[in-house]
């Protein structure tokens, strides 16, 4: 399970290092970079996507202080693990359009 929230690209700053991406198919048929850390692999953001121009979508798991950012809605719930459990807000089986 992936946690992330999308950043206008404009508000986006890196405060350190420099990530390596590697260029990803979506199901969509649609591009967009998966960047990672190259000294422990952990994904970091998401950028250059086809299907939302102008946004980032970060990890929330690579955010010093993660707990000031709320979740607005849920995507891919088709593939949703069994024992997690839904949030009351919108949800979308997969890619909202």
């Amino acid at each position: 399970m992936a946690t992330f929230f999308g950043v206008p690209e404009a508000d986006f700053t890196l405060l350190r290092g420099s990530p390596e991406s590697f260029h990803y198919t979506a199901e969509s048929g649609n591009g967009l970079d998966r960047n990672f850390c190259p000294n422990c692999g952990s994904r970091l953001f998401t950028s250059n996507l086809i299907g939302f121009p102008g946004l980032v979508f970060v990890m929330t798991g690579s955010l010093d202080r993660p707990e000031g950012i709320e979740p607005k809605l849920e995507m891919f719930i088709k593939r949703r693990l069994g024992w997690t459990k839904a949030l009351a807000i919108p949800q979308f089986p997969g890619m909202p359009s």
